[in-house]
């Protein structure tokens, strides 16, 4: 399972009973990136003051060292001139210089190691915060989709009961137009109207006087 699949599995677990009590998901996942935008920006603050302690630890660092070379020198100095007393108060001098070298150094390397930690866990952070935008980008198309294919359906269904009322109309229009044919068969024939059969022409006969 690829880092995508992996995190897209792990932010539906987090955030599925979440998103099944809001109305929009998308505004849950925004929320979330904000979540861990501020966490990154708090958390670059405090890795920009750790990888500025590594610095001045490393600065002290060379001081110490500096003063240790330096006493270095001042005990060859005084031994050259055959002086003891000096050349002891040199050698404590470095002694304590040489101590506290270590001690920085100790301390440097530790607050390295942490810099490197910290800014392991920022890479990882910005990944994360990487993959849930590609995710939310990703969920709002579905969600777009489902929401189109969902208004799609319903003003199928709603064509559907349209037809059920245009079948009862068109039943209805049928009733009425057999009723008026059969009261048109009812109505009583006018003297007019037995006068104007009169006057149609039978077209048989006219027909047989062509055969003739």
């Amino acid at each position: 399972m690829g880092t995508f699949s992996k995190i897209k599995n792990i932010l539906k677990a987090k955030t599925n009973n979440a998103l099944d009590k809001v109305e929009n998901p998308i505004e849950s996942l925004e929320q979330k990136i904000g979540n861990m935008e501020e966490d990154l920006h708090n958390a670059k603050l405090s890795a920009a003051e750790v990888l500025g302690n590594v610095h001045f630890l490393e600065e002290k660092k060379q001081d110490a060292r500096s003063q240790m070379e330096d006493y270095e020198t001042k005990i060859k100095k005084a031994l050259s001139i055959g002086n003891e007393e000096l050349a002891k108060k040199a050698l404590e001098k470095k002694i304590e210089a040489e101590k506290q070298y270590k001690h920085l150094e100790s301390k440097h390397a530790e607050s390295k190691k942490n810099a490197e930690k910290l800014k392991s866990r920022l890479a990882d952070l910005e990944k994360s915060i990487s993959e849930t935008r590609q995710y939310r980008d990703e969920a709002n198309a579905r969600l777009n989709t489902a929401e189109a294919s969902q208004k799609v359906n319903e003003i199928l269904c709603n064509v559907s009961s349209d037809n059920i009322n245009l079948d009862d109309i068109e039943r209805k229009i049928s009733k009425k137009e057999t009723t008026a044919a059969g009261l048109e068969d009812l109505k009583p024939v006018s003297l007019d109207d037995e006068f104007d059969k009169l006057n149609e022409v039978d077209l048989d006969a006219e027909l047989e006087k062509y055969k003739s």
